[in-house]
């Protein structure tokens, strides 16, 4: 493969730069704080860093709803719990290496939105810190998904900065709101560029290429009694958590027993199964001072997944008849389940594509193993195809802790993915 040494000594040369300006991103806070986000900010620093080496008429930032037809899509949910989305001051940022004839197009796609902080964290006190130890970036985001999302515009820098005239359009695009099951800004960047071929989405992989990723929504399981509560002694009492503790008992059972004897489609290994994971239990408040009497009501929030092959309704359905079987001796009020999300689906890349064999080749170039294989987890990848004509598979860094403490993500991925993106645009764009 063409300039693989000229590639590999831009990023050797670069490493410094690529470091500080992922820990510079880190440091700025785009948590999703639903029903707004807090976006915006990294997006400018994106937006400013692009300038330095691509005309500001190939950079595109725009609120989504700008795209009219977003919220006519299908795919487009705009609540959350009950909560309408607010969009405005919330853009997304695509970025444009121009090629000569528009021949074959690639697109490096991340999310610029990040989970809140929790605490208390251990190995640097800031969860914002952006601070490096041992070779590991520290901070909310580095690995979810900032580190993969700076790539793609750094592999831009590299091809602009060599000097290489690619015949394809080279794209790479920051896109808002997507955890919490967001995915609405995936959707609006994909309608607004329909045509775009492929994507490499750099979500957390270990360099590792997820052809197959999986579904699943967030729900909650609620009882409303219509009793007055409280300890009265000449009325009945119905009470919500004894019907609750039902409930997370058919939980744990249609986890253990259900989801267990799920076969895992091929790009998953054996060892591979569907979760459901209760997450919150409540009723009648959460320390002594708040109790005294029988709650009324009380909830149970779980997240419950599906492989790209389960389609949403058959998948809710089969849930459903499950909790009815070992719910239908509950008298009075019935637990009511709902999801509190859009139903992600999953995703399976078509490992046929021209795209695909240009990636095996960047990574035979650099000497690297590629591992192509379905990942546990659920994302916007299923976006891609569904609203648009671009194909999608998800390579990203290594790191350790989305959305939970210590996340960090370990430099010299990103290093290697930034080689792997370049020389994969080369073959691929012409």
């Amino acid at each position: 493969m063409k300039f693989v040494n000229q590639v590999k000594g831009w990023v050797e040369k670069n490493k410094d730069q690529i470091a500080e300006a992922i820990s510079q991103l880190v440091q700025i806070k785009t948590e999703n704080l639903p029903p707004g986000g807090n976006e915006k900010p990294g997006q400018e620093y994106l937006y400013d860093f692009a300038s330095t080496f691509l005309d500001e008429s190939d950079l595109d930032m725009f609120e989504i709803d700008e795209v009219k037809t977003l919220r006519d899509s299908p795919l487009f949910f705009g609540t959350m719990a009950g909560m309408e989305k607010q969009y405005q001051g919330r853009p997304n940022l695509v970025a444009r290496l121009k090629g000569a004839n528009h021949r074959r197009s690639l697109l490096f796609s991340g999310h610029i939105d990040t989970m809140p902080a929790t605490g208390p964290w251990k190995v640097f006190e800031d969860p914002f810190s952006g601070k490096i130890k041992d070779g590991k970036l520290y901070g909310r985001g580095s690995a979810d998904m900032k580190a993969g999302t700076l790539a793609g515009f750094f592999a831009l820098k590299c091809i602009k900065e060599l000097g290489l005239k690619l015949a394809g359009d080279l794209y790479a695009e920051s896109v808002i709101d997507e955890e919490n099951g967001g995915v609405n800004g995936t959707i609006a960047s994909r309608l607004r560029y329909p045509d775009i071929d492929f994507a490499i989405l750099a979500e957390v992989t270990n360099l590792a290429a997820g052809i197959e990723t999986i579904g699943g929504s967030d729900w909650v399981a609620q009882i409303k009694e219509k009793g007055p509560g409280g300890i009265g002694t000449d009325i009945e009492l119905p009470n919500p958590i004894y019907k609750l503790a039902r409930v997370a008992q058919a939980l744990e059972k249609y986890d253990r027993e259900v989801l267990a004897q799920e076969k895992p489609p091929a790009a998953y290994g054996p060892e591979m199964k569907l979760r459901l994971l209760t997450y919150q239990f409540a009723s009648g408040g959460s320390i002594y001072l708040e109790s005294g009497s029988v709650p009324t009501e009380g909830h149970i929030y779980f997240w419950l997944e599906t492989y790209a092959h389960n389609l949403e309704k058959e998948a809710r359905k089969k849930f459903m008849d499950f909790m009815a079987s070992q719910l239908k001796d509950i008298e009075g009020t019935k637990p009511e389940f709902k999801t509190v999300i859009r139903f992600m689906g999953g995703h399976r890349t078509d490992t046929g594509h021209p795209a695909m064999g240009s990636i095996r080749s960047a990574y035979r170039a650099l000497g690297l193993k590629l591992e192509e294989k379905g990942l546990p987890l659920a994302m916007d990848a299923y976006a891609f195809k569904a609203t648009s004509n671009t194909d999608v598979v998800v390579i990203g860094p290594q790191g350790t802790n989305p959305h939970g403490v210590d996340e960090y993500v370990e430099l010299e991925s990103v290093y290697k993915l930034i080689n792997i993106m370049v020389l994969a645009a080369i073959d691929y764009c012409g």
